[in-house]
């Protein structure tokens, strides 16, 4: 399975802790890590109004499209997973990857969110490092282990958006792109068998939410 995205998760988030925890991030803008926490709790909380919803599999669809293109840096991170090798890809093909990378992003969401009925999380630290801005979030849900998943946030352009989750330490996109690196790799460079493999898992989706 190329993409293996884990859906966001909702939040229930502590005020009060949040003032010591802005404070503990020396020499981040304090109005920056409020904006990417807020990101957080926002998503997060519509995601959990999505989830326990009684609308069909198709509406959810819908709103988790909408949700995940307001919160996350889609382009961005698909840019990344891709890395040097988006420069060998001809216009036509960097276009197609484009668009089935937003598509089973929103399949990816959606197919991890009913794993989440019923849960919640409370946030932990925010603060600024290398990689991004870091919101650590406890998250339980019932039956199983509490995890701590770690949601990195970029400013873009004075707005935050979300461009990796930490899930016991490892990078998602990270990952991904290893993943399709070697795909490409095995092929002797070459984009097209890549695509191939995006299109045959967009399809497996969609003949899954067709039921």
């Amino acid at each position: 399975m190329l993409v293996r995205r884990r859906g966001v998760i909702p939040v229930l988030a502590s005020a009060l802790a949040f003032a010591g925890f802005l404070a503990a991030a020396p020499g981040a803008r304090a109005d920056d890590l409020s904006a990417a926490r807020n990101l957080i709790q926002s998503t997060a909380t519509q995601l959990l109004g999505v989830v326990n919803s009684s609308e069909s599999d198709g509406q959810k669809q819908v709103a988790l499209r909408q949700l995940v293109a307001n919160a996350v840096d889609v382009d961005g991170v698909a840019r990344f997973v891709i890395g040097r090798f988006w420069r060998v890809a001809t216009p036509a093909q960097q276009q197609d990857y484009m668009q089935t990378f937003r598509q089973l992003l929103v399949y990816a969401v959606t197919a991890q969110a009913s794993t989440f009925q019923g849960a919640s999380f409370t946030i932990g630290t925010v603060v600024q490092r290398d990689v991004g801005i870091v919101v650590d979030t406890n998250v339980m849900v019932p039956g199983k282990p509490q995890a701590l998943v770690q949601w990195v946030v970029a400013m873009e352009d004075g707005s935050p958006k979300i461009i990796d989750i930490l899930a016991e330490g490892t990078s998602l996109r990270l990952t991904e792109r290893n993943d399709y690196a070697g795909v490409i790799s095995q092929h002797g460079g070459q984009i097209q068998p890549l695509l191939d493999a995006m299109h045959h898992q967009l399809a497996r989706f969609q003949s899954n939410a067709a039921g």
